[in-house]
């Protein structure tokens, strides 16, 4: 069976034709994100227990997910109306110092910056496996779509940041959960 020109060109023509409307606008769509019915049991053991020497205890409902090259793990974290985005990066000793961070999280959802005193002041410290931390819980009242839960956990030779990115509503709902995730981390054991 050969190639035939004329069907080819046909189809080539019927495609152009079908592609196009009257607007001549890009079409595009978005798709909520799903945990593609990944079970606790079906999620890699590394990923629940430790990467890269740091271990935690992973929440039954956190599903690791793809996230920026500079993540040393991402999870979806699903509460009642949406799911949250968190990230745990790794970096050398303090890196930019705590307030430049956490400036940095209160710019992106649009406050201004504050002093360290008042970091250190409107901070909570937690108890984790591996020391103490400091969490953040960053809300901007004219913004109910984004909120930020942070903790800095500085570990020997380098600092976690661990961030959690929801609406205000499940920054609420998230919050114990969390803690607790926070609290867990510490270094793996060999």
């Amino acid at each position: 069976m050969g190639f035939n020109k004329e069907y080819f060109a046909l189809f080539l023509f019927a495609f152009i034709i079908c592609s196009c409307d009257e607007n001549k606008h890009v079409k595009s769509y978005r798709l909520p994100k799903t945990s593609f019915n990944i079970s606790k049991n079906e999620v890699p053991k590394d990923i629940q227990k430790s990467i890269n020497g740091i271990s935690w205890d992973l929440p039954q409902n956190w599903v690791p997910s793809d996230g920026h090259s500079m993540r040393l793990a991402s999870f979806d974290v699903p509460f009642s109306r949406g799911i949250g985005d968190l990230s745990i990066v790794s970096l050398g000793s303090e890196s930019g110092g705590l307030t430049a961070n956490v400036n940095r999280w209160r710019k992106q959802i649009d406050l201004g910056p504050i002093s360290e005193s008042e970091i250190k002041t409107e901070s909570i410290v937690g108890q984790s496996k591996s020391g103490s931390f400091r969490l953040f819980r960053l809300i901007n009242d004219s913004s109910k779509e984004k909120a930020i839960l942070a903790a800095v956990l500085p570990m020997e030779g380098k600092t976690l940041y661990i961030k959690l990115t929801a609406s205000q509503q499940g920054i609420s709902e998230l919050e114990n959960t969390f803690t607790k995730f926070c609290s867990s981390i510490g270094v793996a054991q060999k």
